[in-house]
This record gives C-alpha cells, structure tokens and sequence, in this order.
C-alpha cells in the first residue's frame, strides 16, 4: 500500500498546506484505521511530519517503522518532514539516496529503501515522492538507482505524474503499473476517480516487476477512509510468480 498522509492533518481545508495545518491524535488514528481495513504487509507514507510521527502510527497498526527526513535547507525556516515504510517482514537493510536537491538552498527530495526478507527472498522497496519540477531528472535517478539493487523491486510512492505522462516512460521500461496490469472494478475505479481528493488524477503508485510478481487486485481505498489525507491511499495485492 501507498499513502501520502499530508503530515496527519487530514483531508480538509485543502486549499492549506498540509504541514500548516495540525495533526492531532484523532487524525492519527483514523490514518491508523485506515491502513488496518487493507492489513498490508508493507505500506510507504510519504509527507511524514517526523519520527515521532510515524512511530505513532507504527504503534496504532502494530507495525515496525523505518524512518528517513527530506533534505531540509541551510535555514532555519525549512521543517522537517520525510518519507517512511510501515511493515511486518524482517528487515535486512535500509538505505537512502538524494533523488534530486537545490544546490544553492539544500532543500531536496530523498528516497528510502529497504529490503525485507520475504518467504526467503530478498525484496527491495523504494518509496518515493517526487518534487514538482524536473521529474525527468528524479525518474533517471532513480533508474540508476534501480541499476544498483538487485532484482525483485518494488517502487511505491507519489510520483506527481499522471500514467500516462511521457517522463514515466524510462520507468515503464524496467517495472510496470501494477494498476494497469488487472481489469477489474476497482482498478478501473482507481484509474478513473484518480488518487487525489480533489482534482481525478492518479499519482500514487505502486510499481512491480512482472516476472517475478502477479497481480491479483489494485485499487483505492474503501470510502469511508478516503478524508484521511489530500491523497487516496493505493494498495496492490501481490503475489509471487
């Protein structure tokens, strides 16, 4: 599963950014329940306020967590936020890479992988959120980064990308949309309505590589969890070829 949770504070008021409006313990636990009405075994958050955060939502959902912040500048104004893995493998490793930075200010997106040791394989994840701005860029990078990991991979995440954006067509090389590789009603639901609470465009995914994985089921969220954030959470049900 992947879910952009907008730093906790919710699916309101979104005219705001997220990070200036509050979380809460209410907000956190609805996030919580959320998750626990798909049980994923892995989900990737993006738009984390911090640790505490998601060490938080790891104890609502009795997962374990991983943790990495966002470049956040050379001044003072810039906060802190990052990406996250919630999940119930064993872990084996944890890495990070800078997918694209401003030199000048140091503010930056990063990356977070880790590889999970699943039914005896070795499975790596990469959670990702695109900035606006120099997507082509961010999609090289993290095909180079896909060049330094071995097989299988998954890539989740908030691309900032439509499906059928051209820059994802590096990407589409190597991995596939694990949301265009079913037809059913809910992936048809997820391709149509989009992932975003306001404006019908799909830019969660969730990419597999198809020979090694099929795809039983893709699609949003129930309903009466899709006001936790500005994003839809996306999940895919996946098993091994």
């Amino acid at each position: 599963m992947t879910l952009n949770i907008r730093y906790g504070s919710g699916g309101h008021n979104l005219e705001k950014h997220g990070y200036d409006l509050s979380s809460s313990p209410e907000k956190l636990a609805a996030i919580a329940e959320a998750i626990g009405g798909i049980d994923p075994d892995l989900i990737a958050l993006q738009e984390v306020r911090n640790q505490m955060q998601v060490e938080n939502l790891a104890r609502l959902t009795g997962m374990h967590t991983i943790y990495k912040s966002h470049p956040i500048g050379y001044r003072l104004f810039f906060f802190e936020w990052g990406l996250a893995f919630l999940h119930r493998f064993t872990l084996l490793e944890a890495d990070s890479r800078t997918i694209v930075i401003d030199r000048k200010m140091g503010v930056g997106r990063t990356g977070l992988m880790c590889r999970m040791n699943i039914g005896g394989t070795a499975v790596n994840f990469i959670n990702v959120h695109f900035d606006h701005g120099e997507e082509a860029k961010q999609i090289q990078n993290v095909i180079q980064w896909l060049e330094d990991v071995t097989s299988p991979v998954f890539i989740l995440g908030d691309l900032n990308l439509r499906p059928d954006d051209p820059i994802l067509h590096p990407l589409k090389e190597r991995l596939a949309d694990s949301c265009q590789l079913v037809q059913t009603r809910l992936s048809e639901e997820a391709n149509m309505k989009g992932s975003l609470l306001k404006g019908g465009m799909r830019v969660d995914y969730i990419w597999v590589e198809p020979r090694f994985f099929k795809v039983l089921e893709a699609g949003l969220i129930p309903e009466p969890h899709r006001r936790i954030s500005d994003h839809i959470g996306y999940f895919a049900d996946v098993l091994p070829i």
